[in-house]
């Protein structure tokens, strides 16, 4: 890229201008800075640093923003949470934001969101009973209308939020399964942790692309350039797509559909 298409600081506050709205209370971003980092230019600044004060700045001090901290690797290999450290690789926003101490983080070992802003103290009341159903984060999320944003990957892989209905719809690919281990932080033990996961068999590939196809294109807001790739929708749009959807055949995400029934119909989940 020649230089003087390098992305500036001016061009994320232009983006994320144009993806949330003013009316929007709740606003989650998942980020995949690695597919774009190496044209980015700013001065004397770390480009996550400077990239998390742009999206500050423009949710500002009346909302909320989450970012996703998941850290499954690392805990599915160690059955250890650090709430201060934990935490899979690519995530130069959220590594950020856990070196800022500014945000609180829910005390999720697989699936934990760093949350900052007008709602933490709603969000620390919240029972997280699963990952993404009933009584999750998922589901304050979907009564405040979030609006979610994604940067620098497409939708298919970038939103977690999309595996929202498979927990509603109790979909055969998944099971239960419920993770336990020891929390941390600052280096000290301070009690255990547990996360109830509506777990994927093995061997799934997956297809999420007729499911965000399902999307109206007027409901995503666009940031259009070729710079780099941010889009928007509300938790709303995203929750009256996957209802009509999984009224119709859910089986269109799963790529090895006759594989996995085979293998369902042998399978005793325990």
């Amino acid at each position: 890229m020649t230089k003087k298409h390098l992305i500036r600081d001016k061009d994320f506050i232009t983006a994320f201008n144009k993806v949330i709205k003013k009316k929007d209370k709740v606003i989650v971003l998942y980020s995949g800075l690695w597919s774009f980092i190496f044209n980015i230019r700013f001065k004397n600044k770390s480009i996550p640093k400077k990239i998390l004060e742009i999206v500050e700045g423009v949710v500002g001090k009346n909302r909320t923003l989450l970012l996703p901290s998941f850290s499954s690797e690392e805990f599915l290999a160690k059955k250890k949470f650090h709430l201060d450290k934990s935490l899979d690789k690519n995530g130069l926003l959220p590594l950020e934001a856990l070196k800022s101490k500014k945000y609180y983080r829910t005390p999720q070992p697989l699936h934990s969101y760093l949350a900052f802003g007008k709602h933490v103290n709603e969000i620390k009341k919240l029972k997280l009973k699963t990952s993404w159903g009933r009584k999750s984060i998922f589901q304050w999320l979907s009564k405040k209308n979030a609006r979610l944003c994604v940067m620098g990957v497409p939708w298919n892989k970038g939103c977690s939020y999309l595996h929202r209905y498979e927990e509603l719809n109790k979909v055969p690919w998944r099971y239960f399964k419920t993770f336990k281990g020891e929390m941390f932080d600052g280096g000290k033990k301070i009690g255990t942790c547990s996360e109830r996961k509506y777990s994927t068999v093995t061997n799934l590939k997956y297809d999420l692309n007729p499911l965000v196809k399902e999307i109206p294109k007027k409901n995503f807001l666009r940031f259009k350039s070729k710079k780099f790739f941010l889009q928007s929708l509300t938790c709303k749009q995203i929750d009256k797509a996957s209802v009509r959807f999984f009224k119709k055949n859910p089986w269109k995400i799963i790529k090895n559909q006759i594989e996995i029934k085979n293998f369902l119909k042998k399978r005793v989940f325990k």
